[in-house]
């Protein structure tokens, strides 16, 4: 993988683990950081409020790496 891409998935990834630590839904930085790009992904889009609010198919679901449920 080029230096460039690797840039911009770290910055992909910590754009997610920033707009979670501010959401207040997880709190240990360190345990976001070992999620896969995908994990962080997933939990930022069942949380985002533009996005529940168009694709409500998610509200509800219990977090894979949390195991909480979530409304």
């Amino acid at each position: 993988m080029g230096k460039w891409m690797r840039s911009a998935i770290q910055r992909q990834k910590q754009f997610y683990i920033q707009q979670l630590m501010q959401s207040g839904l997880v709190n240990d930085h360190e345990r976001l950081e070992q999620w896969t790009m995908a994990e962080l992904r997933r939990e930022y889009e069942r949380f985002n409020p533009a996005y529940n609010a168009e694709g409500g198919s998610r509200h509800g679901q219990t977090s894979p790496r949390t195991g909480e449920a979530h409304h």
